[in-house]
């Protein structure tokens, strides 16, 4: 049992490990995340089909205010519900969440 709890502990200690010196993921920036231009294509690919009102960003920030956003996209990860997004997406959005998620 120890040796369990040892082994958990060391898996969960070195995943959370983040290499400060790699700035990129899947060919993007991660340090300035724009909404325009990382954001917005993947609301417009992923969510529209369902979430037609965040055309608007004023309609996507009242889901990101509410918390509901970071719940089901960044928590849950059940969103959208025809197989989530990939891990790109995810970190993408994960990111500009984290950083403010402003419209610029």
């Amino acid at each position: 049992m120890n040796k369990l709890f040892l082994l958990t502990a060391v898996v969960l200690l070195t995943s959370c490990v983040h290499n400060t010196e790699d700035t990129t993921i899947c060919g993007k920036e991660i340090e300035n995340i724009s909404y325009t231009a990382d954001v917005k294509p993947i609301i417009r690919e992923k969510c529209m089909g369902c979430h037609q009102d965040y055309f608007l960003y004023d309609s996507l920030n009242a889901d990101v205010v509410s918390g509901e956003f970071y719940k089901r996209v960044l928590y849950k990860r059940d969103m959208p519900p025809s197989g989530g997004l990939d891990t790109c997406d995810y970190i993408v959005l994960k990111r500009w969440y984290y950083n403010g998620h402003t419209s610029n």
